[in-house]
Parts: C-alpha cells; sequence; structure tokens
C-alpha cells in the first residue's frame, strides 16, 4: 500500500484525479504503475509486473526502487514491510 508521497503533484493525481501538474503523456502509464505498487505485498510482486522494469538504484540511493513509466521518467520509490513511502516521479537524466 502507498503511505506516502514526496511529490505533491502525484499524490493528488493519483489521489483526486487532479494531473494537471503531471505531464499528459505520462499520466495514464503513471497511475498503472501506482496502481501495481499499491497493490504490492511485497517487492517481488513489483518486480514480476509486467512492464514495469523495477530495479534498485544504487549508489547514494541504495534502497530506493524505480519503476520505469516512459523514456527517461521513473517512479521512485521505497518499500518496507509490505508498504510504498515517499512515492515520486522523476526524470533520470
Amino acid at each position: 500500500m502507498i503511505k506516502s508521497f514526496s511529490n505533491k503533484d502525484l499524490e493528488q493525481c493519483w489521489m483526486l484525479g487532479k494531473c494537471s501538474k503531471i505531464k499528459q503523456d505520462l499520466v495514464t502509464r503513471a497511475l498503472r504503475k501506482l496502481d501495481i505498487i499499491d497493490a504490492a505485498t511485497c517487492i517481488n510482486d513489483i518486480y514480476l509486473a509486467p512492464g514495469c522494469f523495477a530495479h534498485m538504484l544504487t549508489g547514494k540511493r541504495h534502497g530506493v526502487f524505480a519503476v520505469k513509466v516512459n523514456g527517461p521518467w521513473r517512479i521512485v520509490f521505497r518499500f518496507e514491510d509490505g508498504d510504498a513511502y515517499d512515492v515520486g516521479i522523476e526524470q533520470y537524466h
């Protein structure tokens, strides 16, 4: 279950459907990925979901996971005890 967001625009898009501040070509895919993250009870649920391309980040961001949205855009989050925290969307370039 998603417990917290680090990006308020993404939070409003997912919870309230107010997605005007998220690039329109990302909205449908981002919402689909958020549904997968929210339904996951373990990180393997996300790793095995089709099209997520989930991976753990390295270096200073070790322990943070990312799933592909579109092009260079990723949803990033921490996953602890079956819950996602600090969920945000970012461009990795």
